[in-house]
Formats: structure tokens, C-alpha cells, sequence
């Protein structure tokens, strides 16, 4: 069935941010690590590397609302799997934390080194600050966070709204579309870079944004345990990682987009790879057992969730000013503060008053 997010008739219209949650506290825990390592921030007591956490995310958020959209939700992956049993009476992973993905592919993800638990305890607080505030947390069983942004984007564009996915995931390229761009941040730095259609065209020149699935496919993301051959490249300043990685022994990216381009498909370019002229690329295609085709399955983002998974519409993601006028949310922000700085939820407070100001005097 299709899914049901979709705008209605009075609200057809609008500018929706949809914010990759766990890449924003992700984000806010390494440049707090950062900061404590060259002696920026005084020494982290026991409670103060996850309140910092916290209020790094949450001043990320609030830059993003800044940008003063209509519409904004932040969605995280679910701590669980599939939640509906009658649904899905094949799943053998109820409330494991595993997706579909791990059904076509069991080592989906496994090189991923575990969570610090000061994300897993910055996020037990981020989410109900955040639903204080009035932003939608969304949260679905049995899929990845990337798929549910997926859905809600393409379906938003459907109604007409401009769409702005924040997030670094090259993965989010394959949707992209003349009213999808994405916001990703600066690796080293404090703002965020737009990217949509035209740079898109500028970097991978006539490839469409729906194959660049099949380029992933060949070079693969060992980040996520897709079959690959990777290297890492720690960033000093945020103690990120990232991934160089070869699918498909010989093909890079550079090949990859080259042979898309040609071929069109992974499908294409399996069934035709005797016509391959590049040496290497031609001995990784010839010595693929279905790893390529697996990997497509794997990267591809379901964009088409359906209505029990997603039971929104549009309207649910209107930001608004809450009813209680803040009180809960300045609450549980003055509690955190406690046990770094006592003052730093003025600041924040002052900025959320701001912000539904500026609401108020919104033609």
C-alpha cells in the first residue's frame, strides 16, 4: 500500500525539514570529544560528556529550525525490530534492534564498532526534549531511519512541498530530485552545505540520481558491512569515519559512475560485462557470485513504506509553538544543566523563545 504521509488539501504546500537524528548526536558526541582532548571544555565530570552531547544536538536543531521551515521532524533508527508480529509472521528478530536488511544479509552492519553509551544516554534525553519542544520524533521497527526519510520525502515532494533531507549520507543522493536537496554538514566546521540536482550533475555528469544505487552497488560501503574491500580515514578534528571502498575489486568510483553511465544498470553491465575493456573492472565483474546484486538490494532506500509503518500525514510535522509554552521542555533542560554549567539552558531557553516568535509573526 502507499504510504500515508501525504499533505492535505489546506497544507499542499511548504518547506519540510526532515533531520537524520542519530547523525546529529553522532556528530555532537565527536566534536565534544574533540574539544575535551585539546583542553577546550574544563575535564568531564561523569554526567557532563552526555548533558554536553545533548546540548551540542539539541543547538543543531534549533540552527536547522532557524531556517524557518513549515514542517520538521527528526527521526531516528528503532532500538527494536518489527513491533507488528501479524505483519510479518516470517521475522525471527522481534525487537533486536535488526532490520529487513539483516534478513537478506546477517553480517549487514557488523563492522561497525558498538555505540559509546554516552550517545545511547544523550539520546534517552535528546528525544523527549525534542518532543517537548513540539518536533516530531519518529521512530519505525524493522527498518532503518534512512528509509523512513525516504518515504516521507519523496512523498512530501509528491504534495509539492520543497524538501530538505539533513544528513551526510551519500545514500540519500538516489532521491534526490528538483524539490529533494540535501543539507549536509561541513566535516570540519560549524555550518552545512546545500546539495541537490546541479551539484549532483556537476560531480557524476549525466548520471541520474536513481543510479547512483547501482554505483554504490560496485564500490560497495563497508561502513555498513556491504561487500567491499575498505580502508578508514579517521578525521582529526570530529573522530569521524568515513569509507574508500572498492565493491568490486578493480572498480572504483570513478569506474563505477563510467560503467553506470554506459550500461545503465548493474544488471545491465552483469549481463554484458564480456564488453568491459578495463582490465581490472573486467576480472571483478567476471569473478562476481551475486555480491553486486546483494549490495544493490542492500543500498537501495525503500522509499515506499507503507501506511501502518508510517501513519502521518503532512500535518503531523507542523512545527509549532507547544501549548504548555515551554514549560516541560525548559524544565528538562535547566535538570541537564545542573551538571555542567547552570546557565547554559538560559541561553538555550532565550533562543526558543526566539524562534516561536518568529513563528507568531509568520504571514
Amino acid at each position: 500500500s502507499q504510504p500515508q504521509a501525504q499533505s492535505s488539501s489546506t497544507l499542499s504546500k511548504g518547506r519540510i525539514l526532515l533531520v537524520d537524528g542519530s547523525a546529529v548526536i553522532f556528530r555532537a558526541y565527536y566534536k565534544v570529544m574533540a574539544k575535551a582532548h585539546h583542553n577546550l571544555i574544563p575535564e568531564l565530570e561523569s554526567e557532563a560528556d552526555w548533558v554536553l552531547t545533548v546540548f551540542t544536538a539539541f543547538t543543531t536543531i534549533l540552527g536547522l529550525l532557524d531556517l524557518s521551515p513549515s514542517h520538521f521532524a527528526v527521526v531516528f533508527d528503532h532500538k527494536g525490530g518489527f513491533a507488528d508480529e501479524q505483519r510479518c509472521k516470517t521475522c525471527v528478530f522481534i525487537f533486536t534492534g535488526l532490520t529487513f536488511r539483516h534478513t537478506m544479509f546477517p553480517e549487514y552492519k557488523k563492522n561497525r564498532p558498538p555505540t559509546p553509551d554516552t550517545i545511547y544516554q544523550g539520546l534517552d534525553h535528546l528525544r523527549p526534549a525534542l518532543v517537548a519542544m513540539g518536533i516530531k520524533v519518529i521512530e519505525v521497527p524493522g527498518v532503518e531511519a534512512d528509509d523512513v526519510i525516504a518515504t516521507l520525502a519523496v512523498s512530501a515532494a509528491t504534495s509539492e512541498m520543497k524538501v530538505r533531507i539533513v544528513s551526510p549520507d551519500k545514500d540519500f543522493f538516489q532521491i534526490l530530485s528538483p524539490d529533494i536537496r540535501l543539507l549536509r554538514f561541513v566535516p570540519k566546521g560549524a555550518g552545512m552545505v546545500s546539495f541537490g540536482m546541479e551539484e549532483f550533475s556537476a560531480r557524476f555528469g549525466s548520471l541520474e540520481p536513481a543510479q547512483f544505487v547501482d554505483v554504490l552497488s560496485l564500490i560497495g560501503d563497508t561502513c555498513d558491512n556491504i561487500p567491499g574491500k575498505y580502508y578508514h580515514t579517521i578525521d582529526s578534528r570530529l573522530r569521524s569515519i568515513t569509507c574508500n571502498i572498492a565493491g568490486i575489486p578493480g572498480i572504483g568510483e570513478k569506474t563505477a559512475i563510467e560503467l553506470i553511465t554506459k550500461f545503465g544498470s548493474v544488471e545491465n553491465l552483469l549481463k554484458q560485462r564480456d564488453k568491459v575493456t578495463t582490465k581490472r573492472a573486467l576480472k571483478g565483474l567476471l569473478a562476481d557470485k551475486g555480491e553486486a546484486l546483494l549490495s544493490k538490494r542492500l543500498v537501495a532506500l525503500r522509499a515506499d513504506l507503507p501506511s501502518y509503518m508510517l501513519p502521518f500525514t503532512m500535518d503531523d510535522f507542523i512545527w509549532r509553538k507547544v501549548h504548555d509554552d515551554g514549560q516541560r521542555l525548559f524544565q528538562l533542560l535547566k535538570a541537564m544543566s545542573s551538571f555542567v554549567d547552570g546557565e547554559i539552558h538560559v541561553e538555550l531557553q532565550d533562543r526558543i523563545l526566539g524562534l516561536w516568535k518568529k513563528l507568531e509573526t509568520k504571514p
